[in-house]
């Protein structure tokens, strides 16, 4: 079937095109032809072309979200956020996935500020930096996610977690669980993760342990995470807890665990990022993130655009179960 065109609608109203237009656009209009053009609209079951409106605005109303990996808990919640903000202000989501790759990230930025997005809301590296802070100076305004970015122009927002205050509430647990000796597995050299080791170390500090450099490992992909647990158990000082700064890590070093015949929490505590669905049938204590509610600021951030640069840091939050021997 023929799709009704706009030439149609002002055909049925006995108006021109250019009136169906400012309708559509809540321009002034006499009542009685405002009531024609919508009952027409209505009677043909007419959908307004959205990319003819983008061309004569200049800009679509898309808001582009670029994530660095759609397999990780933190990003559930966080597009759910971003979807209901985005939804209740007239906007569509476009996702993009880059498997943390930073070719990937640059490609897609560079393909949302293409389409003209309404605005841009990353979980990038800082190597797009460059990028994001050139579309906002250009008028589209963009969030980062996870991390904050230094002397930001208007229009480059940020929503981050308190990173630090993360590393140091995994130190007061482990401490108060009476583990002593700690091994982490990160995933790299993102500023999330060195702000939680970083935080894990004051901690531990503070109580008089010591976080050796040979206790952090870096894991790239969960293809290495078996040989990463294998080093930290390997150290001449036995660990009594693991600590994981990943979500993205935690099902891989947990199975890791598991398949070297030890038991959570009774042989190695087990403190890890982001919470789980499944994670409390495993009895797992996590930090866990607001993501739901960084995803609506962020979309917020978008809608509001406001003209001077806004960094919202958000609190971690410990939920407690049995994986670091928890009492009671």
């Amino acid at each position: 079937m023929k799709r009704t065109t706009i030439g149609d609608v002002a055909a049925a109203a006995g108006v021109s095109v250019a009136t169906v237009s400012r309708v559509l656009n809540g321009g002034a209009v006499r009542e009685a032809t405002a009531t024609r053009v919508w009952d027409a609209v209505t009677r043909l079951e007419y959908s307004p072309n959205a990319l003819t409106k983008s061309i004569f605005a200049g800009r679509s109303s898309t808001v582009g979200v670029v994530m660095g990996d759609l397999s990780s808990p933190f990003y559930l919640d966080l597009i759910r956020g971003i979807d209901e903000v985005a939804a209740a202000n007239g906007s569509l989501v476009m996702f993009a996935n880059t498997f943390l790759r930073p070719d990937r990230e640059l490609a897609q930025i560079q393909a949302m500020d293409e389409q003209r997005v309404r605005g841009l809301i990353v979980t990038a590296s800082e190597s797009t930096d460059d990028r994001t802070r050139r579309m906002a100076v250009g008028g589209t305004p963009c969030v980062i996610v996870a991390r904050s970015v230094p002397d930001p122009p208007p229009g480059l927002h940020s929503v981050s977690l308190d990173n630090i205050a993360a590393g140091r509430m995994m130190a007061e647990h482990l401490i108060s669980c009476g583990r002593r000796s700690i091994g982490v597995v990160t995933s790299g050299t993102r500023p999330s993760q060195l702000g939680r080791t970083e935080g894990l170390r004051q901690g531990l500090a503070e109580a008089g342990l010591p976080l050796p450099e040979d206790a952090v490992t870096a894991v790239a992909a969960n293809a290495e995470t078996g040989e990463a647990v294998d080093t930290l158990l390997a150290r001449r000082a036995p660990l009594d807890a693991i600590v994981c700064l990943t979500g993205l890590r935690t099902v891989a070093v947990h199975s890791a665990l598991s398949a070297r015949g030890l038991a959570i929490p009774d042989d190695i505590g087990f403190l890890t990022m982001d919470d789980f669905s499944w994670g409390p049938a495993l009895g797992i204590t996590v930090i866990a993130q607001p993501s739901y509610r960084m995803g609506q600021r962020a979309a917020d951030l978008i809608v509001e655009n406001p003209d001077r640069p806004v960094q919202v840091r958000f609190e971690p939050k410990l939920v407690a179960r049995t994986s670091c021997g928890e009492s009671g």
